[in-house]
């Protein structure tokens, strides 16, 4: 599953536009399984025309066969921006934590709470995945604006 998340931004407020996930089965090859990726991140490029993409870098763990999985995911999204002229920024999953929540460490939980408040929503965003592209966004908007919110 591949989340997404879109906000609209000012240089005082962000705004939820939409957020939601990419859903791949596993009984799809992998070449499938990016293609149906790379095709919904376009649509999704297409339809709502987004300036930028800001995504979470991979982060390296054990399992090498996941990380794989991973990263050619997000070249399939930044092949995705390429082609819709967006500029692509990565900010590690480290980043993320300590622009939003002021602790590289932050629990996931942690994160999800501080993207509901900042977007002043009533519920976590779900998937957490999308959750986690929210993060993402709001990162980037934090870092053009060099600020953190603990």
């Amino acid at each position: 599953m591949t989340g997404y998340g879109l906000i609209e931004c000012t240089k005082e407020r962000i705004k939820l536009i939409k957020h939601g996930s990419i859903k791949t089965l596993n009984d799809h090859d992998s070449s499938h399984r990016l293609n149906l990726i790379y095709e919904e991140t376009t649509a999704i490029i297409k339809k709502h025309k987004p300036e930028i993409l800001a995504i979470e870098s991979l982060f390296f763990s054990v399992n090498v066969k996941s990380a794989s999985a991973v990263g050619q995911a997000i070249g399939v999204i930044k092949l995705a921006a390429n082609k819709g002229k967006l500029k692509v920024f990565e900010y590690p999953p480290l980043k993320i934590k300590m622009k939003l929540v002021g602790n590289g460490r932050a629990e996931k939980s942690e994160v999800q709470s501080k993207v509901r408040k900042l977007l002043r929503i009533r519920k976590i965003p779900r998937p957490t995945h999308a959750a986690d592209a929210l993060g993402a966004a709001i990162c980037h908007w934090l870092e053009i604006q060099k600020k953190s919110v603990v």
